[in-house]
């Protein structure tokens, strides 16, 4: 759904008091984890197993329908949100304040593409874009370094396949990068990892084909269903505030 359609789906919820607390209508709750759910990329069975209810009960939610208070906090924790975020009363913000929170939170979002990164060919793809972008969520301070540590290692790689190191017969060093690379992605899952790599266009002012590549990462505990996920959104807020290297191409 775009965010146009999501717009317009707000737009005809009905009106609430804006006076009184109240719940949150449950058109509203159901469209809010159907939304989120998709954002994921989750099946309504990955929401199901990770927030441990039944599948049923997530389908009774999407549906529109009531379900008790301790699965609508379950559902929203896993969706990584706060207890009470389903159910607890509030002031109604109307729907022109939704429409501005949603184009601030969702109206900048782009849809990716990514795949595992274990193949040269994917390592490749990455080496050959202008800059990095790490996106990640709740994952611990722990494995900071070694996230680093591969967004150094795909930088190492694209300088080592540039025109010009590749004139001096640097194949044997190239695979050896590539399998390095490979190696500390292998060790990164035996953490409880799970590392996805895309390409996303990132044009700029005078450089209208520069490309980023985006490094999602999650654990697996928090995102079970992230290995089979096919997209990512990210903000191109994010992008923007990247530092490119590209060559000068003025005399």
């Amino acid at each position: 759904m775009s965010l146009n359609e999501l717009l317009n789906s707000i737009a005809d919820f009905p009106e609430r008091s804006r006076e009184v607390p109240s719940s949150p209508p449950l058109e509203t709750v159901a469209f809010f984890v159907r939304w989120s759910r998709g954002l994921k990329n989750w099946k309504v069975s990955t929401l199901a197993d990770y927030a441990g209810v039944s599948v049923s009960t997530v389908e009774r939610v999407e549906r529109g329908e009531k379900v008790s208070v301790e699965n609508l906090d379950r559902i929203a924790v896993a969706l990584g949100y706060e207890t009470g975020k389903l159910h607890a009363p509030r002031i109604p913000l109307g729907a022109d304040k939704a429409a501005e929170d949603l184009i601030e939170t969702y109206g900048y979002l782009e849809q990716v593409s990514v795949v595992p990164l274990k193949t040269q060919k994917t390592i490749r793809d990455a080496a050959k874009c202008a800059g990095i972008l790490v996106h990640k969520h709740a994952v611990p301070e722990r494995h900071d370094d070694d996230i680093a540590n591969l967004a150094e290692w795909i930088e190492l790689a694209g300088f080592i396949l540039s025109e010009d190191i590749e004139r001096d017969g640097q194949e044997p060093k190239r695979r050896r990068l590539y399998r390095d690379i490979q190696d500390h992605v292998a060790e990164m899952e035996r953490q409880g990892l799970t590392v996805l790599v895309g390409v996303m266009d990132a044009p700029q002012p005078r450089f209208p084909d520069v490309k980023v590549a985006i490094l999602a990462i999650t654990t697996k505990a928090a995102d079970p269903g992230a290995v089979k996920r096919e997209h990512v959104w990210v903000d191109r807020r994010n992008v923007s505030n990247l530092s490119f290297d590209v060559p000068d191409m003025e005399p």
